[in-house]
């Protein structure tokens, strides 16, 4: 069984469809991208597993049960959690402090042992503390030690986009939908942020989906890769399947040119080496 089973679902925003009939299974310890042009309705799928939306069809089963129609905060209770394309921190809050907010759902004193300082409540702190900073340890140094202190606001874009990153995780989360999780990063960046994302499933256990138009990235990590167009799944695979599937090209690049071996918008495309 599939930890995510989406099933055959639509979404329409008055004469918009924004997602058309489409299925996308992820399995446990899987990395799976979901990739295609601007407006494809990648976010839109995301906006659905979290309850951000409700699809207008179809279901949304996470650990074989629908989550289709629940809110988002009982869908981070039973083990998903999201980054946003754009970010959503706290930016007057320190780095720990943000990691913090995302446990409180999980906080099982009321305001009376935290007003008294308790020493069960004390002891949840000290965990939750414990918790939140081995979740930025994933990222090294850049989030660690005086840098825990520091408001959001003084961080570069791409350590903003890690702080994030750390906050879906100290969720709880089995789960992790990343949108876009390299945007801001410079290609050394982008190479750590690769790394840190394995070892996310691979020390940390986490599955994966993710958002992401950097196509070396997702070359490097993904299991599977899901192609959305206008809405639809248009293909599924290995990455060197969908990167040469004439209908994705179509999708990114249009139609090639009859009696041309490679068309000059098609040169363009190749980015480390990869055919897009």
């Amino acid at each position: 069984m599939a930890m995510l089973e989406v099933k055959n679902i639509s979404k329409s925003f008055g004469g918009l469809k924004a997602m058309n009939d489409v299925s996308i299974s992820v399995g446990q310890g899987e990395i799976v991208s979901v990739i295609g042009p601007n407006g494809a309705g990648k976010t839109t799928l995301f906006n659905l597993i979290t309850g951000v939306y409700t699809p207008d069809t179809g279901d949304i089963k996470f650990e074989g049960s629908s989550i289709a129609g629940k809110k988002p905060n009982q869908i981070v209770d039973l083990g998903v959690a999201r980054t946003f394309q754009n970010l959503r921190l706290f930016m007057n809050m320190t780095i720990l402090e943000n990691v913090l907010v995302s446990q409180h759902h999980k906080l099982k004193s009321n305001w009376l042992s935290a007003l008294l300082r308790t020493p069960g409540y004390l002891a949840q702190e000290k965990a939750m503390r414990e918790y939140a900073v081995e979740k930025l340890a994933f990222f090294g140094p850049r989030l660690q030690s005086f840098r825990l202190h520091q408001p959001v606001f003084v961080l570069s874009y791409a350590n903003r986009r890690r702080t994030e990153m750390a906050r879906a995780m100290a969720t709880g989360a089995k789960l992790l939908l990343l949108d876009e999780p390299s945007a801001g990063m410079n290609p050394k960046e982008t190479r750590e942020i690769t790394q840190i994302i394995r070892r996310m499933r691979d020390q940390g256990g986490y599955t994966i989906l993710l958002v992401e138009h950097k196509m070396n990235l997702v070359g490097e990590i993904s299991d599977r890769v899901v192609v959305l167009d206008y809405g639809q799944k248009i293909a599924e695979g290995s990455y060197q399947d969908v990167v040469n599937d004439p209908t994705v090209i179509e999708a990114y690049l249009g139609k090639k040119a009859e009696g041309k071996e490679e068309t000059e918008v098609q040169k363009a495309a190749k980015m480390d080496g990869r055919t897009i």
